[in-house]
């Protein structure tokens, strides 16, 4: 994916995300658009990280966070990421103290990605194995659930 192509009109994934919040339970919060070049969703309480990527289980080798936007973790203001397949069938919720924990402990590195300026492709390394600290959900009926994390992440 060329990096123009993370620059998208993303609000298809914004209005999903609307409604796996929804889905979940959270029906009182109203998630307005954030800023222009800010982080995706904002409520008064907590802001949300939307994205998605193309590679989904089985071919991930690992998780990763673009360096750029930790910046979103490093205010007092909660921030959770959601990451959706390209399909919007499946996603993901890295919870905000989870990430603030991950960027403690693992590392920042360069992956080559094609079409991407070399300074921009740095990214936070998340190994799979802690798939296991996140929410999985799938879209079932038109309605997301939350499913067991799976191994083959």
């Amino acid at each position: 994916m060329k990096q123009s192509e993370v620059t998208y009109n993303d609000r298809d994934y914004r209005e999903e995300t609307r409604q796996v919040w929804s889905d979940l339970g959270n029906n009182t919060d109203v998630l307005q658009d954030g800023p222009h070049t800010g982080v995706d969703l904002v409520s008064p309480h907590y802001n949300i990280e939307v994205a998605f990527t193309t590679i989904w289980h089985p071919y991930r080798t690992e998780w990763r966070l673009e360096q750029r936007k930790l910046k979103y973790w490093k205010t007092s203001k909660p921030c959770h990421y959601v990451l959706f397949n390209q399909e919007k069938t499946e996603c993901v919720i890295w919870s905000n103290g989870q990430i603030r924990e991950w960027i403690k402990e693992y590392p920042v590195e360069y992956r080559y990605c094609k079409g991407w300026n070399r300074r921009n492709s740095f990214f936070l390394i998340i190994p799979l194995s802690e798939g296991t600290k996140m929410k999985t959900c799938k879209k079932m009926e038109k309605k997301w659930v939350l499913t067991p994390p799976t191994d083959t992440y």
